[in-house]
């Protein structure tokens, strides 16, 4: 930078460095060089004189105002804050073999409840543009497929890459729920180890079965922490089908197995940690889920200081073609 001004694409000005070779080749040869097309009309075969040095004295200022816009120089008009608000939210998402179960319908087409989840989280995330987000997993296990995050496209591009079914089968649900609250990054409040506008939304569709942390534990470190819990209990109670896999992840038919969601541990999650469940036997509870986090207070994040910047390419651009102009009819004179 040199005092306000600033260059986009800096690298461009290395190009200066032929400058010099030019200008010696020029001496060492006995044509003019090509500067530019047609220049060596312009100035006449063995012309010499004030004119032909003016010529291409312009030439060399247009082809370093060209370089100059081609480093895109900016002019720094001050530094603006731009403050965002919103919820700091991890999504708990079960993607046990169990999330398989085609008992969700679109278009009078059977669907699996993951399939369901998956579309309804991805709709949100593009109404949420001034939330925080981020995803755990979780089967026999729990990891983080995204922390939180503002670049909601990125978050989707994740989402994308779930498969029910990819790591050892089971429902860790406490072990999924200490893992996000340990991604949250609140803020405090009045010294305390509070987290403010902090939420969890686990979404699951069976019972802890599995896991270091029980479930009743994780919502006690999630209510010390002042962080609410939506659960969600997806899928109906039943028999239900399921699709059969073989080696290779395709579907080579369907069997029927019996499916229980432990809504009396979800409801009992949410009621320790002031949060809400929702019994999701169609998408339309899902979508209640995040429109109850809307009634919650939103928190301002630490602004972000932007630089304000005027683009002064163009103006280079057009020195340049100006000087290139002057050459073409200081050219002609001779």
């Amino acid at each position: 930078m040199v005092g306000s001004l600033s260059f986009a694409y800096p690298y461009f000005l290395l190009v200066l460095a032929i400058v010099p070779v030019i200008g010696f080749l020029r001496k060492r040869r006995t044509q003019h060089p090509f500067l530019l097309p047609f220049v060596y009309e312009w100035v006449g075969k063995g012309s010499k004189g004030i004119t032909e040095r003016v010529s291409l004295f312009f030439i060399y200022i247009a082809f370093l105002f060209f370089v100059i816009a081609l480093a895109r120089p900016q002019e720094e008009k001050g530094k603006v804050p731009l403050r965002k608000e919103g919820y700091d939210i991890i999504l708990v998402l079960d993607i046990s073999g169990s999330m398989l179960a085609e008992d969700y319908e679109i278009d009078q087409k059977r669907v699996s409840r993951l399939d369901i989840v998956l579309e309804v989280v991805k709709t949100f995330l593009d109404k949420r543009t001034n939330d925080r987000i981020g995803l755990v997993a979780f089967a026999g296990r729990a990891y983080t497929v995204c922390p939180l995050t503002f670049d909601h496209n990125w978050l989707k591009r994740k989402i994308d890459q779930l498969q029910a079914g990819t790591i050892e089968d089971g429902t860790a649900i406490g072990d999924a729920l200490g893992l996000a609250l340990s991604r949250l990054e609140g803020k405090k409040e009045s010294g305390e180890r509070k987290k403010i506008g902090s939420f969890l939304i686990l979404l699951t569709d069976g019972a802890n079965n599995c896991g270091n942390l029980t479930p009743i534990e994780a919502a006690r470190l999630a209510a010390h922490a002042a962080v609410p819990v939506f659960t969600i209990g997806a899928g109906i109670n039943g028999e239900v089908t399921m699709p059969v896999m073989d080696e290779e992840r395709r579907k080579i038919g369907s069997q029927t197995v019996v499916s229980e969601v432990d809504e009396g541990l979800l409801r009992n999650i949410a009621q320790l940690t002031g949060g809400e469940y929702f019994r999701a036997t169609d998408s339309n509870a899902i979508v209640s889920a995040f429109q109850a986090i809307d009634a919650r207070k939103k928190i301002p994040f630490e602004p972000v200081v932007v630089t304000k910047k005027e683009e002064l390419f163009s103006f280079f651009l057009a020195l340049g073609l100006v000087f290139w102009l002057l050459a073409f009819i200081f050219s002609k004179r001779i």
